[in-house]
């Protein structure tokens, strides 16, 4: 399993929060994943399409956005209001083509740009696209697992 998160380098909190998440959520899965991050300016990143901030994409489209909000609320850390702000770019970006940061890519395939989603939400887009024999490895290995402690309970 092959997993790249674009976003900004050094990362901002949209960024971190997204790659934190996805880390979890690996975890959970019991997966065995490559999980990179690479900045959304570097020619890799532009393989997979126009990738920008929300900054970029702002600009570019000459919206009005209330930086100085933006950049208080990121000064915090990552919070839903945070995306809530950025959301008119990250529509934007996607009538016009654009990946926005971050974005969440699982073996190339774009499962999230612009926003960060929650936990459970990684969980079942990479269990959704994790082909079938990777998950019959996985649930192989979570039995493995099991099996000491439902030995000792006979």
């Amino acid at each position: 399993m092959k997993i790249t998160i674009i976003g900004v380098v050094p990362p901002c909190p949209r960024y971190q929060r997204i790659y934190d998440l996805t880390v979890e959520a690996v975890g959970e899965l019991g997966a065995q994943a490559e999980i990179r991050k690479i900045a959304y300016d570097s020619d890799e990143a532009q393989k997979f399409g126009r990738v920008g901030t929300a900054h970029d994409i702002a600009e570019w489209a000459q919206m009005k956005i209330d930086w100085s909000k933006i950049w208080d609320i990121a000064a915090e850390g990552w919070s839903p209001e945070l995306d809530n702000l950025m959301m008119p770019c990250k529509e934007r970006a996607g009538v016009e083509g654009w990946l926005m940061t971050p974005v969440l890519l699982f073996d190339d395939k774009v499962l999230v740009m612009g926003y960060v989603p929650d936990k459970d939400y990684i969980i079942t887009q990479l269990s959704a696209n994790t082909s079938r024999k990777e998950r019959l490895i996985y649930e192989n290995r979570d039995i493995r697992n099991r099996l000491p402690k439902m030995q000792k309970a006979f």
